[in-house]
Formats: structure tokens, sequence, C-alpha cells
């Protein structure tokens, strides 16, 4: 079995294993539906990668996470949970694209950048989040509409920059 498949279900394990114990933590009753809906999407999404059921996984894994959210789960559990949902979903995109590539040299190098750039967005998403959770500051409206600019106007220049 190949390390991206691997890892995927380990994501996909320990993404319904968080929103579970944040259910259970708060005395939900719906930890284990969260398991029984999650893990049976994910193994659909596997099995027919090129429909709409990954994206489909994806939506419900994540809709799960806010859901635990607003119902006072920890924060920390459902954003990881949501986290590698979204892991296990680049992975399984992964394993579709490289399904019946031959494990070349290339193919292992790119893997693995793959993998490092996987780590690296997710680690520093969840990193601005806790982040967020833990220093509080108020921003008055007119510099936050600056703030906003200024990362729309950055956007759009990398946009202009991978296009060309």
């Amino acid at each position: 079995m190949p390390l991206r498949k691997i890892l995927g279900f380990l994501c996909l394990i320990l993404a319904a294993l968080c929103m579970a114990i944040g259910y259970a933590i708060i005395g939900h009753g719906i930890a284990i539906a969260t398991a029984l809906v999650i893990l049976p999407a994910w193994l659909a999404a596997y099995k027919w990668p090129s429909t709409w059921l990954p994206a489909t996984a994806l939506v419900v894994s994540v809709s799960l996470a806010a859901i635990g959210l607003c119902a006072g789960a920890s924060p920390l559990l459902m954003l990881l949970g949501a986290t590698l949902a979204l892991a296990n979903w680049d992975l399984a995109f992964l394993d579709h694209v490289q399904v019946g590539s031959s494990s070349t040299q290339a193919v292992t190098l790119l893997e693995k950048k793959h993998y490092q750039s996987l780590v690296l967005a997710l680690g520093l998403a969840l990193l601005a989040i806790i982040t967020g959770r833990i220093i509080r500051f108020q921003i008055p409206f007119g510099g936050m509409i600056l703030l906003v600019a200024l990362a729309f106007l950055g956007l759009v220049r990398v946009w202009r920059m991978l296009s060309n």
C-alpha cells in the first residue's frame, strides 16, 4: 500500500476521532454518529475518487466541525479534525492522480515535495488559528479595512505572478 494511502487513512481516522472526542466531551450523543458518518463517506470517496464524493465528504467533515464549534465543543479538537479532513481530501486527490504511475525517482520526489508543502500549509494554518484564539486585540474598523485591502492586493499580485 502506498504511503499516500496510509497517510490518508491515518488522517481520516484521526479526524473522525478528534471530532467524536470533541462531541463526547460536551456530552452530545452525536459523537458516535460523527465517526459513523465521516468514516463511510471518506471510504466511499476513496473507492470512487473521480466523482463528487470526495468534495461531499470534505464538506460533511468541515460542517460537522463547524457544528461542533457552535455547540461548544473544544475548538482545538474541531479545528484539528477539520484540518485532518482537509489533509485527507488532498491525499485522496493525490492518490487518484498517482494511480497507475510507476514508482520512479521523479514521482517519489514529487510526492515528497507535496507532503512537505501540505504539512507546511496546514501547520501554518493551524498555528495561525491557534494564535488567533490565544492572542486577542482590538483593531479599529478603518484598520481592518486597510488590512483586507492589502491582503486582497497581495493576492491579486500573487495571482498575476503565477499566471505569467
